[in-house]
């Protein structure tokens, strides 16, 4: 019984503390391209957590200062994010190429509204530390 407890509470940190980590694969596949989502974390909106999907799935909850990394099928390709208004940004995704995705939260009257811009290598990188 005590080895089921501690298992269980081993999951369970992992799965509260670090969500992202299973809904990543950041390992690139022949003949994808790879999205990456990030958020910088940041008091404003902190709070607000949002889905990364299209119109194949769900990719799951960006949180603040979280990172979502996908392999997708070449193509053009609309990714977006719904709360109470939505945002989207259209790429065309080309094989062995790896697209940056930065989502911000604008802070609005009644809710915050997700924002999705796509932004060059050094950028998401530097931004991403």
């Amino acid at each position: 019984m005590h080895k089921f407890h501690v298992i269980s509470l081993g999951v369970f940190f992992c799965l509260f503390f670090n969500t992202d980590l299973l809904a990543q694969n950041n390992e690139p596949e022949e003949g994808k391209g790879t999205v990456v989502f990030y958020r910088i974390k940041k008091f404003s909106g902190g709070a607000i957590t949002f889905n990364i999907q299209d119109s194949e799935r769900n990719y799951g909850p960006l949180k603040n200062g979280g990172k979502i990394t996908v392999n997708v099928d070449p193509g053009e390709r609309t990714f977006f994010s719904q709360v109470l208004s939505a945002d989207a940004v259209t790429l065309n995704i080309e094989a062995g190429k790896t697209y940056y995705v930065k989502a911000a939260v604008k802070v609005g009257y009644y809710a915050g509204r997700p924002k999705l811009t796509q932004v060059d290598e050094k950028t998401a990188k530097k931004e991403m530390k």
